[in-house]
This record gives structure tokens, C-alpha cells and sequence, in this order.
């Protein structure tokens, strides 16, 4: 193999594993490797899928049931998974260190900006006295959207959508003590 052989090759692998720390570092924080464009219009990619789409659109959809939070027994174990999304900007070990966003050891029940060091937003020291403790209702509404729980929310994560997600994960926050 010659040298420029050698040099397109490592050039295709570099690019490769810049690409698999790119979407795996999307994946990790938003959950999601594409991108996320509330309120966009959908384009139809594939040709005739329009077109499919329209015919089934006027047949009814058979409705889900509404999420009962308190039916749903939460599984810790699956919440600490769910976690993994939330590590990139925060700890969760006793003593652990504040990243982006502050320690998560103890915070079910735990008054809001309690974590001594921690800069929280002036957005979330105004809601302060409202929210009072982040007990396990209030993580979970937070926990579901953070920038519409909280305007001004320092949080840059949109939020975990599915609520069983949510109610593992606050399980597994309880944890944590």
C-alpha cells in the first residue's frame, strides 16, 4: 500500500469516529440523534408517502390511554438507565462534584438551590419560595420540560417526553441518600 493509500484510509477512519462521538454525545444528551425542530412542517422524504399518509389520515386512530402516574410502579433500575441521559451536566454520588448542573445525590425532598458552590439561575432562585423542596411531583413536572417549569432555566436539556421514563428516573433519585 502506498502512502497515499494509507493516508485516505486513515482520513475515512478518523472521520468515522468523529462521527460516532458526535451522534453518540446527541444521543447521550438529548436522547435523540437528530435534531429537534418543534413546530417545523414535516416534508415527506419519500416519494408516494404523502400521498399514503392522506389515505389513512381520515381512518380514526384508536386512542391511547392516558399515562396513570399513580397506577405505574416505578422501577429504580430502569431510572438509573434513564440517567444516563442527564450525566454529560450532572453527579450523583454522595459528595460528588457540581459539572454544568449541580449534584443530584439527595435532592428528592431537598429544598430548591440547596447544593452549597452551586450557581443556580436567577430564574430558578425566583421560583425559590413557590417550589419550595423538589419532592417527587415537582421533579417529575420539572423533569418533563425544565425551560417551560421554569422560564430562564439554566437547564439546557429539553426534557424526558415519556413518563414512565420520568417516574423512573425521580425512583431512582430517591435512591440516592
Amino acid at each position: 500500500m502506498n502512502k497515499l493509500s494509507q493516508a485516505f484510509i486513515s482520513t475515512v477512519i478518523v472521520a468515522d469516529l468523529l462521527a460516532v462521538v458526535y451522534f453518540g454525545g446527541s444521543y447521550i444528551l438529548t436522547g435523540s440523534i437528530l435534531p429537534s425542530h418543534e413546530g417545523a412542517e414535516a416534508k415527506t422524504i419519500v416519494p408516494g408517502a404523502e400521498e399514503a399518509a392522506t389515505a389513512t389520515a381520515g381512518e380514526p386512530k384508536a386512542a391511547e390511554p392516558a399515562f396513570d402516574l399513580a397506577s405505574y410502579v416505578a422501577d429504580p433500575v430502569k431510572g438509573e438507565k434513564v440517567a444516563a441521559k442527564c450525566k454529560a451536566c450532572h453527579s450523583f454520588d454522595n459528595g460528588g462534584a457540581n459539572k454544568t448542573g449541580p449534584n443530584m445525590w439527595n435532592i428528592v425532598n431537598a429544598p430548591v438551590g440547596h447544593m452549597e458552590g452551586y450557581s443556580y439561575s436567577s430564574a430558578l432562585m425566583a421560583k425559590k419560595a413557590e417550589i419550595g423542596t423538589w419532592d417527587e411531583t415537582k421533579l417529575y413536572a420539572f423533569l418533563e420540560a425544565p425551560k417551560e417549569y421554569i422560564p430562564g432555566t439554566k437547564m439546557q436539556f429539553n426534557g424526558i417526553k415519556n413518563p414512565a421514563e420520568r417516574a423512573d428516573l425521580v425512583a431512582w433519585l430517591k435512591t440516592l441518600k
